[in-house]
């Protein structure tokens, strides 16, 4: 039912007209060897048979009968097609509507969350759970069609011999509940399976994201293959191969099941009850007839199963995504000063422990360069997302100017902020800047950041981005400067440069960007360049240990020289 609810919810009008068609078709279906059998039962009554009429040149026999038979086919092909395709149409809006409302919720989730959950179950939600429960939804016509018409053909049991219909009923009841004992089982294995697929999913990006790595180290390489690649394969093979084994077995045993209750009427029952020759035949036929719905029902369960599950785990992961506040509207007063009160932020690790940033008191001003400098591990890259405002602080207060951040306004500051990450993406297209304006400062920037012979842009697009990982940061640095942010945040930007971009960017752009008023942040291990910031933050072990003041002046020349620079972007 939650299967069906969730599909009935993209279009409830198609939905029901569909399962309206549907239920007809089946009850159509049902009356086909009724039909027959009145026929011939006229016809034996008779004595002789009729004589026949004549329609397009063929003899047709009962042609009333037969008139009601193909128009009643007509119906079912008519009335069946039109549920399924209704429903198929559905289901591809659905397919769409379930992704993009997933998209949504993956956008609008705390960027510790997504970290924390990663993408492999994300991904294996969106390209593999979505796909089967619409699988499973689009199986409602064909198995609304034939429970019908298995109700129907009850029903005529019921008017033909009520006692082969108690029996018939009791053998369904008893197949049903053998049935769904294995299929149970089978459903334990399918979840399983399940479950493991996302830490395959993980691994497969661990074999491609860190193809250098297990390059370099057979051992790690040989060890990562057994335990995360082959070991998961070989879990959901188990899985998946008990599970279709008890469900094959299943499905057999079902579609046998019509088969053992006419042997047991043709051979057993019919010693025991009273019942004509006419009515035999007519039971056994609709048995026979009845063998083709009982197996389109049993053969539906085990897809209609994984469906379920599949639903299952995208309500949980619907239910796990916290969702933000996105008001980019709110209010923003002009501000001159990011401030810090006592801000602290704690990763959850097992049993409440975990690492501890804070609590951190600073102030960043906007035409100042700040450097935040300090060891592997002492929380440079969680300050880095609590002053973009990614992380959000378990204490404390961040406030810009006069205001304060809060879940309100939170969208509205960020739109004020930006950064270059060690890990940033870089996306293979701009938005924006597609005036001739921006062209000309779009080419202007490539030319000061050396990148005009490796990519051009076209309809907002660059042309490539196999670029060296110096080139592509040079690239991500061309995008932030097009945004104009009022505050830049940059997490070892110059690690990737040579020395001429070193020089280009401690030198020209932070005293560039300081000069047009922005507030700088740079995390940095280059100690040469310190004396270009203005304020200094020593992180040690998660907590700021003391706040210097810089120097403001620009880096002294190379011993051995450098390169000619390139020209200053204010001079783009």
């Amino acid at each position: 039912m939650k299967l069906f609810a969730a599909f009935s919810a993209e279009a409830p009008n198609k939905v029901f007209f569909s399962i309206v068609l549907g239920a007809l078709a089946g009850v159509a279906y049902a009356l086909l060897i009724p039909l027959v059998l009145a026929s011939l039962t006229v016809e034996l009554e008779r004595g002789a048979p009729p004589t026949p009429y004549m329609f397009a040149s063929f003899a047709v026999s009962q042609h009333r009968f037969a008139a009601v038979f193909f128009v009643t086919c007509a119906f079912i092909l008519v009335a069946r097609s039109l549920s399924q395709i209704m429903l198929l149409r559905v289901s591809m809006d659905m397919t769409t509507a379930l992704r993009i409302r997933l998209y949504h919720r993956i956008a609008r989730a705390p960027v510790a969350y997504l970290e924390r959950v990663g993408s492999s179950r994300l991904i294996n939600v969106l390209t593999g759970d979505v796909n089967r429960i619409v699988m499973g939804a689009r199986l409602l016509p064909d198995l609304l069609i034939s429970i019908v018409t298995l109700v129907g053909m009850l029903g005529f049991l019921l008017y033909t011999n009520s006692a082969v219909f108690w029996f018939v009923l009791g053998a369904i009841v008893v197949g049903a509940v053998t049935y769904q004992l294995p299929m149970y089982l089978g459903n334990r294995h399918f979840t399983r399976s399940r479950q493991k697929v996302d830490h395959l999913l993980e691994a497969i990006n661990g074999l491609i994201q860190g193809a250098k790595e297990l390059k370099l180290n057979e051992e790690k390489r040989a060890h990562f293959f057994r335990d995360m690649l082959v070991a998961n394969e070989h879990e959901i093979l188990r899985s998946d191969k008990r599970g279709y084994t008890l469900a094959r077995a299943a499905m057999n045993y079902g579609d046998l099941i019509s088969f053992f209750v006419i042997g047991v009427i043709a051979f057993v029952f019919v010693n025991y009850h009273v019942i004509s020759n006419p009515e035999l035949v007519g039971v056994i036929m609709a048995l026979l007839y009845v063998t083709g719905p009982v197996n389109a029902i049993l053969n539906f369960v085990p897809q209609v199963l994984v469906a379920r599950i599949s639903l299952r785990q995208l309500n949980e992961v619907l239910r796990e995504l916290p969702e933000e506040a996105a008001d980019a509207a709110a209010e923003v007063a002009p501000w001159q000063r990011l401030r810090f009160d006592q801000v602290a932020y704690r990763y959850q690790g097992e049993e409440g422990s975990g690492f501890q940033v804070g609590p951190l008191s600073f102030e960043i001003a906007r035409g100042q360069v700040t450097f935040v400098v300090g060891g592997n591990g002492s929380g440079k890259s969680t300050l880095s997302k609590l002053i973009t405002l990614h992380y959000l602080p378990a204490a404390g207060r961040i406030g810009f100017g006069a205001g304060q951040v809060d879940d309100g306004n939170r969208h509205a500051y960020r739109q004020q902020i930006c950064a270059i990450y060690t890990d940033y993406y870089l996306f293979d297209r701009l938005w924006g800047n597609a005036d001739e304006a921006g062209r000309q400062r779009i080419n202007a920037y490539l030319v000061a950041l050396r990148l005009q012979h490796k990519v051009s842009v076209s309809d907002g697009r660059f042309s490539t981005l196999a670029l060296s990982d110096g080139q592509k940061k040079r690239l991500a640095l061309l995008v932030a400067l097009l945004e104009d942010r009022q505050l830049y945040l940059f997490d070892e930007w110059a690690a990737d440069q040579d020395s001429t971009f070193k020089e280009v960017f401690y030198n020209m752009l932070l005293p560039e960007l300081k000069a047009r008023n922005k507030a700088v942040v740079v995390i940095s291990h280059d100690d040469r360049y310190f004396c270009v910031a203005d304020q200094l933050l020593i992180m040690e072990e998660g907590r700021l240990a003391r706040v210097e003041a810089g120097q403001g002046r620009a880096a002294p020349p190379l011993r051995h020289g450098v390169a000619a620079p390139a020209p200053t972007l204010e001079q783009a």
